[in-house]
């Protein structure tokens, strides 16, 4: 790393199937097993981010969820299962992701399960170099299905670090445009996005792009690094248990080339302060409109979020949790089109 780069990791952890011991919708569940199988599953993320300090990281982000208690979050049959693991396994995470941060004097963005008052969030918490927390996010965007046990955040905090202005977003907040908006507003430089799911490139990009930030993804599969001006910077592909680093001059990762017309017509050379300068907030009032003209296209309701509904679509993911355990085809699949079938 030379001059004033600031080097950005993200980490690409390998998606384990939990033992059955540690597994609510399993026959020999053991509530000590699925703590233990969290612990472990932290202390691997913990490695692969150990090894991104070693390499001189100044930022790492992991993925979503780092604690595995996804399968706990959506089982009902016993709700005190989720409520019981998540102090413990977050305590442990601070504990964990503090020291990593503090040992190689780098900040991190870690994802898993907190509990605060009466409510668990989804956060995103982002560690400082002494292992300190600097701040929170609190997943905005919940699938219904985490909506069951999950309370959802209201507002996309960014925060000031020695490295810049930094941002959170977790998995499902991709589909809201909105998401990274209100980060990059708030000021943040950085966007970091764990996520289970893969994340488009063409979402990073563009969200890179839009909004004039270095964006950052952790997931299984595909975790990238991209520059405002939508180029990948690094791409971690199909590997797993990886790290993958980008060095970044965040002090003129949005300056135009000399000759750039725009430049010349505003005076401005920052595409990021151009864009913010020249935005026009009176015309866009129906972005706060909650009943705008395109929803009411469709018919009020039909949310799958009443008790009724939640307990028809609960039985059929425990069906499918039980076929799956058997080795038998799933029936129900997480793509939206055909095309992502086809491919």
């Amino acid at each position: 790393m030379t001059g004033n780069a600031t080097r950005l990791a993200t980490t690409q952890c390998v998606a384990h199937s939990a033992p059955k011991e540690a597994d609510p919708f399993g026959e020999a569940f053991s509530l000590e097993a699925a703590r233990q199988w969290s612990r472990e599953r932290v202390d691997a993320h913990a490695a692969v981010l150990a090894r991104a300090g070693e390499a001189g990281a100044d930022l790492a982000v992991t993925g979503e969820d780092i604690a595995a208690l996804s399968g706990s979050a959506t089982y009902l049959d016993d709700r005190t299962i989720f409520r019981t693991l998540v102090p413990d396994t977050s305590a442990y995470v601070h504990q964990v992701m503090g020291e990593v941060a503090r040992r190689h004097r780098m900040h991190i963005v870690a994802c898993f399960y907190e509990v605060e008052g009466d409510a668990i969030f989804n956060s995103a918490v982002l560690f400082g170099r002494d292992g300190e927390v600097i701040g929170r996010y609190h997943k905005v965007h919940l699938p219904v299905y985490e909506t069951w046990q999950v309370t959802a955040g209201d507002s996309f905090p960014a925060f000031e670090t020695d490295l810049g202005v930094v941002g959170m977003l977790i998995c499902y907040d991709q589909m809201w445009p909105e998401s990274a908006a209100a980060c990059a507003l708030n000021g943040a430089r950085i966007i970091c996005h764990p996520s289970a799911a893969t994340l488009p490139d063409y979402h990073m990009r563009t969200r890179a792009m839009d909004y004039q930030v270095c964006y950052v993804s952790g997931t299984r599969r595909g975790s990238l690094i991209v520059a405002p001006n939508a180029k990948v910077l690094a791409d971690a592909g199909e590997a797993n248990d990886v790290f993958i680093t980008a060095d970044v001059d965040l002090a003129t990762a949005s300056i135009a080339l000399e000759g750039f017309w725009e430049t010349i017509y505003s005076g401005i050379r920052d595409h990021r302060e151009r864009h913010l300068k020249l935005r026009r907030p009176d015309a866009y009032g129906i972005l706060l409109d909650p009943n705008p003209p395109a929803l009411r296209a469709y018919p009020p309701g039909g949310v799958a979020n009443t008790p009724e509904a939640i307990q028809k679509v609960y039985q059929k993911q425990v069906a499918e949790y039980r076929r799956s355990s058997r080795g038998e085809q799933e029936q129900y699949h997480w793509r939206w089109s055909q095309e992502d079938e086809e491919s």
